[in-house]
């Protein structure tokens, strides 16, 4: 998913992978498990599997489309 940030530090975030595998006690607290779960739950389809680790091959090329410079938040719904 492409979207513009609420986040100072960045324009886009750019997520053509999500999810995680879960390894450490770090991962109790983790956004982004927290954010796919309520995503799953508002029927996103990006997050049909709730947040095991998909790529989403659609986005993979999307930023070659960009032609400003732009600071990209990447991967932000992931960890892999």
């Amino acid at each position: 998913m492409v979207t513009n940030s609420k986040i100072e530090w960045t324009d886009p975030t750019w997520d053509p992978v999500t999810g995680c595998t879960q390894v450490s006690p770090g991962c109790k607290n983790c956004y982004a498990a927290r954010m796919a779960k309520r995503l799953h739950a508002m029927g996103q389809t990006r997050y049909k599997n709730g947040f095991k680790v998909a790529l989403h091959e659609e986005l993979v090329e999307k930023a070659l489309s960009w032609t400003k410079p732009r600071l990209i938040f990447a991967d932000s719904m992931s960890d892999e």
